[in-house]
C-alpha cells in the first residue's frame, strides 16, 4: 500500500489527523523547514518528508546514510523518531547523534563520514515551532 499523500490541513482530533500526513507547503524555506507543530505538520507529516529525504538521496545518487539529531524542546525527540522512521522506510542507515545543537549534528556528519545530515530544530523560533536543518551534500545544507 502507498504512503498516503500529504494534505495541507487536517483538522485535530479527528482519525484523518492521527493517520495522514499532513504538510503545510509554505514550510520549505530556502535553507530549511520550519512549522507551527501541531497546526502545520503532524508526526505523520515529519515521516513523510523523511521518505521525502531519503528519496531525494536516492534520486542524487548519494549514499542513504544519515547523522540525525534534535533540539532540547519537550516535543522533538517524538518528532526526531518520526523522522526516523520515514528515512528508515526510504532505506536510509540512521545515526541517531540524539539530543544536540545544530553544530554538533554537522560535526556528526564528518566524524561519522556520512553525506546526510538532518537536525530536527525551530532555531531560534518559540516553542511551539518545530523545524528540520537538511543536507546532502557536506558542508553544505540544501539551498535554493
Amino acid at each position: 500500500m502507498p504512503f498516503p499523500i500529504p494534505q495541507q490541513v487536517l483538522l485535530p482530533n479527528t482519525y484523518a489527523y492521527e493517520s495522514a500526513p499532513m504538510v503545510k507547503v509554505t514550510g520549505f524555506r530556502e535553507y530549511d523547514a520550519r512549522w507551527l507543530f501541531g497546526s502545520e505538520i503532524n508526526l505523520m507529516g515529519i515521516q513523510a518528508l523523511g521518505m521525502g529525504i531519503g528519496t531525494l538521496l536516492g534520486e542524487r545518487g548519494v549514499k542513504r546514510e544519515i547523522a540525525v539529531g534534535h533540539d532540547f524542546r519537550s516535543y522533538s525527540a517524538s518528532i526526531k523518531l518520526a523522522l526516523v522512521t520515514g528515512l528508515m522506510a526510504a532505506g536510509c542507515k540512521v545515526h541517531d547523534i540524539g539530543l544536540a545543537i545544530t553544530p554538533m549534528a554537522y560535526f556528526a556528519q564528518f566524524e561519522l563520514d556520512v553525506p546526510a545530515v538532518a537536525m530536527v530544530t525551530a532555531s531560534h523560533n518559540e516553542n511551539g515551532w518545530t523545524g528540520v536543518k537538511m543536507g546532502c551534500d557536506r558542508p553544505l545544507t540544501f539551498g535554493p
